[in-house]
């Protein structure tokens, strides 16, 4: 893989990773935005029935006894109960709802995420490679070199003392052929 196409692999990991977190803060947003006209609407049909039910107890006070009026009340504390467990049950739904969707979209960054991890450690095993086997082979040339001028310095020393060996030989051989005539 040549590192153009690794960069343009990057490149469209970071896009969908960048895409991937604003789906994610689309949806965060839609989700805080449902949220708090889900709390506004509680809490209007709240106060609407609370103000209903006080406009009723009025009229009740007014004709009725007050034994009727223990009964209204005993209804409205049923009634905020339940509007309060239904007020729970809807926040209950909704943290539900993105726990079920948090794990699904955190699973493909956390994919995402990997295979750029996988690439750049590729990318930078390459490049260590590339260095070492920069390095060994100014090493090697480097002891080669330092080789090659130790053995020229014994081949220069040794024909000299060839040469000088030759000289002396063909002295005693002239030494010698001079003796013997």
């Amino acid at each position: 893989m040549n590192t153009d196409e690794q960069i343009r692999r990057a490149q469209e990991n970071f896009r969908t990773i960048t895409e991937l977190r604003e789906k994610l803060e689309i949806l965060t947003e839609h989700v805080e935005s449902r949220k708090e006209a889900l709390e506004e609407e509680i809490d209007e049909s709240l106060n609407e029935a609370i103000s209903n039910a006080r406009d009723c107890l009025e009229r009740i006070q007014e004709n009725i006894e007050p034994k009727l009026e223990n009964i209204i009340r005993e209804r409205l504390d049923i009634l905020k109960i339940k509007m309060d467990r239904f007020t729970e049950e809807g926040l209950d739904a909704l943290h539900k709802e993105i726990e079920k969707l948090t794990p699904i979209l955190t699973q493909k960054v956390l994919e995402e995420v990997d295979g750029l991890v996988e690439s750049k450690l590729m990318m930078a095993r390459n490049e260590l490679s590339r260095t070492v086997d920069q390095k060994v082979q100014t090493a090697v040339e480097t002891a080669l070199s330092e080789q090659k001028k130790e053995t020229e310095k014994k081949f220069s020393l040794l024909r000299g003392i060839g040469f000088s060996a030759l000289i002396i030989a063909l002295v005693a051989l002239g030494v010698a052929l001079s003796a013997v005539l």
